[in-house]
C-alpha cells in the first residue's frame, strides 16, 4: 500500500471571465495542507489591466475598482503564482488542482502574456512532478454517481468543510481535502447499487495516477463531446488536454524568462 504524503499543495484563481485565452486573473491562492489542516497560505489580489465584469464579480466579489485600488501589478502576481507552482512541481510535493485545465491554462496564457517562463515548460521541466484534480479523480472513482461535480457538490459529498466558495483560498484548501479523501476511500458503502472504481485511484503511485488522469480525462472529454453532439450541438468540440491546454500554434512568441 502506498502511503499518502503529509503534505500537499493547494491552489486556485477567480478570474475575469472563463476564456482561458482572453480573460486575466482577480485573485489567486496557495495553500499548504499538512495531515489534513492548512498549516499557511499566501493570496494574492491582481488589478488584471481590464474590467472585471459584473458576473464574474457576482462570482468572486471582487469589483474593477478594487483591483485597481489594491491590486498588485499582473507582472509581478504572475510571476510570484507561476512561481508557487514550479516549487511544488520542482519539489515533488502534490500539487492539487480543481479543474486543473481552466487555471493552469489561465495562467500559462498570463506567463506567456508577461514574458515569464510558461506553465507547459515548467512541467515539462519537473523531473518529478505530481498534478491532482479532484474533477478528475471523482468521475473516474465514481462515474456514474448523479448531480453536480462543483467543488461545492464534491466537498458535500466527501464531507469537507467549504467556507466561503469561490474565494481562492477556501476553494484550494476544499479541493486538496477532498482529493485527500477519494484517496483514502478504497469503497464508498453508498454506492451500493452503482458500479465504482475506487480500486483504480486507492493505494496507487501518486507518480503514476498523475500520468493516468492524462488518459482518463481525455476519455471523459470525449464522452462529453459525444453526448453534446447527440443531443445539443452537433459540432460541439471538448479539449481533452491536461493538465494543461496547449497554446494556439499562432500565439505570439515571447521571451522566457524563469
Amino acid at each position: 500500500m502506498i502511503q499518502i504524503p503529509d503534505t500537499f499543495i493547494g491552489f486556485d484563481l477567480e478570474t475575469t471571465g472563463v476564456d482561458v485565452e482572453t480573460d486575466r486573473i482577480v485573485t489567486g491562492a496557495w495553500v499548504e495542507v499538512l495531515h489534513g489542516s492548512l498549516r499557511r497560505s499566501r493570496k494574492w489580489l491582481v488589478d488584471p489591466g481590464i474590467p472585471i465584469p459584473a458576473e464574474a464579480t457576482r462570482v468572486h466579489k471582487i469589483t474593477t475598482e478594487m483591483a485597481q485600488a489594491e491590486g498588485m501589478n499582473p507582472i509581478r502576481a504572475t510571476a510570484q503564482l507561476a512561481g508557487r507552482i514550479w516549487s511544488a512541481l520542482s519539489e515533488g510535493v502534490p500539487l492539487v488542482i480543481m479543474n486543473a485545465p481552466y487555471d493552469l491554462t489561465l495562467l500559462d496564457r498570463e506567463c506567456r502574456r508577461h514574458d515569464v517562463t510558461p506553465i507547459t515548460e515548467m512541467i515539462a521541466s519537473a523531473k518529478d512532478a505530481v498534478i491532482l484534480d479532484p474533477y478528475v479523480l471523482d468521475r473516474r472513482v465514481d462515474p456514474f454517481r448523479p448531480g453536480k461535480r462543483q467543488l461545492e457538490a464534491l466537498a458535500g459529498y466527501y464531507g469537507v468543510t467549504l467556507n466561503g466558495a469561490h474565494e481562492a483560498g477556501a476553494d484550494a484548501l476544499a479541493a486538496v481535502q477532498v482529493t485527500q479523501q477519494i484517496l483514502r476511500t478504497a469503497e464508498d458503502e453508498r454506492a451500493f447499487s452503482r458500479s465504482t472504481y475506487h480500486h483504480e485511484v486507492h493505494g496507487r503511485d501518486l507518480g503514476e495516477l498523475y500520468q493516468q488522469q492524462k488518459l482518463w480525462f481525455a476519455a471523459q472529454s470525449a464522452g462529453y463531446q459525444d453526448w453534446l453532439r447527440r443531443t445539443k450541438n452537433p459540432k460541439a468540440v471538448i479539449n481533452g488536454s491536461w493538465p494543461v491546454i496547449p497554446a494556439p500554434e499562432n500565439a505570439p512568441k515571447v521571451a522566457h524568462v524563469a
